[in-house]
């Protein structure tokens, strides 16, 4: 009896090397890594007003008078501010504000505070900028340094380093030593806000507060809790039931 002949096919392993994708996949990450500008990170300045501990005796009167104002935020987009202008009358209710938010509300109230108007800030960083933008794009990173500093300087109240759309080097310098060393003088007055959410504020409210402080460049600025006495004068001026 004759053997029978089976034919079978051979299978074929069909197997694609990925090793060499990794080596350019490599080279591809690197090229990236050093081709591209990384993007700097955002920083928001906060000055926080200062320890009542490490407060003079006359600093402490004008923490509830004429140089700090309270920002109440409450509910169905409400807000109010509160000034005095004497520390016998802080926590009477008549000095309470209602405003809106915006250029025409509760940014107009802080440009043009009494006591401490904030426009000078504001003409004083316009300033500055019309330096910034005219300078060499070249020096970019010492530019920057330069501009962070002196914006710091015209939140504290250090008006005199610009004038005429152009950065009075000298004074800067001088400010900057006198910074450092703990001596600077000569300040315009500036405004403390203490910004007091209620539990029924949105989000998105204290977030255009905080935008206006940056406009307004308030230096000084916090976000704090409703005390007893902010609930006495907010009750006494109809604003919470």
């Amino acid at each position: 009896m004759a053997k029978k002949n089976s034919s079978k096919q051979k299978k074929m392993n069909v197997r694609v090397d990925f090793t060499p994708m990794v080596d350019m996949m490599m080279l591809l990450i690197t090229f990236f890594m050093l081709c591209t500008s990384l993007a700097k990170p955002q920083a928001m300045h906060l000055t926080m007003p200062a320890n009542d501990d490490t407060m003079k005796s006359e600093d402490k009167d004008k923490s509830k008078t004429e140089l700090t104002m309270n920002i109440y935020l409450a509910g169905n987009d409400k807000i109010y501010y509160y000034v005095v202008e004497h520390k016998d009358d802080y926590g009477k209710p008549e000095f309470l504000k209602e405003t809106t938010y915006g250029k025409n509300g509760i940014r107009e109230a802080l440009r043009n505070h009494k006591f401490a108007p904030t426009k000078v800030l504001m003409d004083a960083r316009k300033q500055l900028e019309a330096w910034y933008v005219a300078q060499p794009k070249g020096n970019q990173e010492v530019n920057d340094s330069i501009y962070d500093r002196a914006m710091l300087m015209i939140k504290k109240g250090h008006v005199d380093i610009v004038k005429d759309n152009t950065l009075n080097k000298a004074q800067y310098e001088k400010v900057d030593r006198d910074m450092k060393a703990f001596t600077e003088t000569d300040m315009v007055p500036t405004l403390a806000v203490n910004i007091k959410p209620m539990d029924d504020c949105s989000y998105d409210n204290l977030v255009t507060v905080l935008d206006e402080m940056q406009i307004c460049c308030i230096g000084k600025y916090v976000i704090d809790k409703i005390g007893d006495k902010d609930m006495q004068i907010l009750t006494g001026a109809g604003a919470i039931q």
